[in-house]
């Protein structure tokens, strides 16, 4: 796994459309289900994994944009080292590939992971890229309703993560694009 960077986030109760899975808070990296507190991307803060390197950063904009941080949490996160493209339909599972920066990345990565004693991992999640950071299909697309997911909505490993690909759990109308793994874990301490 890749350091990748960090977003400070409110994490969401699942929506009606994931029902059926035993969600209890969705965790996804994307904001279509469960808020960035500050959008970095839009803010062209973003490293090459759509997210913000560190937490100085986050910071400084949640002070310029005079944001609420009330309820939200610090996440950090791990890229698996692969990628996989697909249509949305379907997926080749030998087309993993070593991964390629977002065409839209604003700032060179340069991650300093925290201590790992303050980092509670919280599972494992697939996220779609296209020009930027674009979807969590686990919540935004419903699979989760679907897969074996934790209470987070998100896998309980890498591993799970990667064969859930392999065998085409995101085919048949997922979000088309570059398809990465990332791990998310929670900050213990507080402030972003």
């Amino acid at each position: 796994m890749v350091p990748a960077g960090y977003l400070l986030k409110r994490t969401s109760a699942p929506p009606g459309w994931l029902s059926g899975a035993p969600v209890a808070d969705v965790c996804s990296v994307a904001d279509c289900v469960n808020d960035n507190v500050i959008d970095v991307q839009s803010a062209w803060q973003h490293n090459a994994f759509g997210v913000a390197n560190d937490r100085g950063t986050l910071s400084r904009l949640v002070v310029d944009a005079t944001a609420e941080t009330d309820h939200s949490k610090l996440f950090y996160y791990e890229v698996y080292e692969q990628e996989i493209e697909s249509d949305g339909w379907g997926v080749d599972p030998s087309g993993w590939r070593p991964l390629t920066a977002v065409p839209s990345a604003g700032v060179e990565t340069s991650v300093v992971p925290p201590t790992q004693s303050l980092l509670t991992l919280m599972g494992y999640d697939v996220v779609v890229f296209g020009d930027y950071l674009e979807h969590s299909p686990l919540s935004c697309n419903s699979i989760a309703a679907e897969l074996r997911v934790n209470e987070h909505c998100l896998f309980e490993t890498l591993e799970d993560a990667k064969a859930a690909i392999d065998r085409g759990a995101f085919n048949g109308g997922c979000e088309p694009g570059v398809y990465r793994i990332f791990s998310v874990s929670a900050v213990l301490d507080e402030g972003p």
